[in-house]
């Protein structure tokens, strides 16, 4: 009877205290390795206002890899995470939320696509030209400038000395040619 007795306390035992090999945990599909995407998104969130090249200098003096960094951003604009001002990128939101993967983000992408193209082909599209006027107004004609007249002596009393020497040397240049 004592055999049962500690061989059903001892099974009862391992049972109320699970080991750490059969405990369910929370398990993560992947664990993060360099958590670059979290990086990105805190660099631009603490820094509001910078330039997406700032940015990529920051994150790369971190030792995160520019190509990376770069598609990372392009992909928290496209699924509105962040936002460009004249060139300036901002968070849309205070909290990292992860990407959206598969048919989330190709959904997501095809509406940002269409709001784009949109204002691609409003900018593109032809603005109608103001219509004339059927009778246009007499322009008056340019005011004819004076021709002024020179006295060659008070040119040369006012000509510094150097620069009557390189009005010599062209004029000699036009006149003799280049070889003489």
């Amino acid at each position: 009877m004592t055999d049962i007795k500690t061989a059903l306390s001892q099974a009862m035992s391992d049972w109320e205290t699970p080991k750490t090999e059969d405990a369910p945990t929370d398990k993560h599909l992947f664990k993060p390795t360099t958590n670059v995407t979290r990086a990105t998104f805190e660099i631009v969130r603490a820094n509001p206002g910078i330039t997406r090249s700032a940015a990529y200098k920051l994150l790369d003096k971190q030792g995160y890899k520019l190509s990376s960094t770069a598609s990372l951003m392009t992909a928290f604009i496209l699924q509105g995470q962040m936002e460009v001002v004249d060139g300036k990128v901002f968070t849309t939101s205070n909290e990292y939320v992860p990407l959206k993967t598969g048919k989330a983000a190709k959904a997501f992408r095809k509406t940002v696509a269409t709001k784009a193209y949109a204002k691609v082909v409003e900018k593109m599209s032809p603005k109608p030209k103001p219509a004339k006027p059927k009778y246009s107004p007499i322009e008056a004609a340019p005011p004819r400038q004076e021709r002024r007249v020179m006295d060659i002596e008070e040119w040369l009393n006012e000509v510094p000395l150097m620069q009557a020497r390189l009005v010599y040397m062209r004029l000699k240049f036009i006149f003799e040619g280049e070889n003489k």
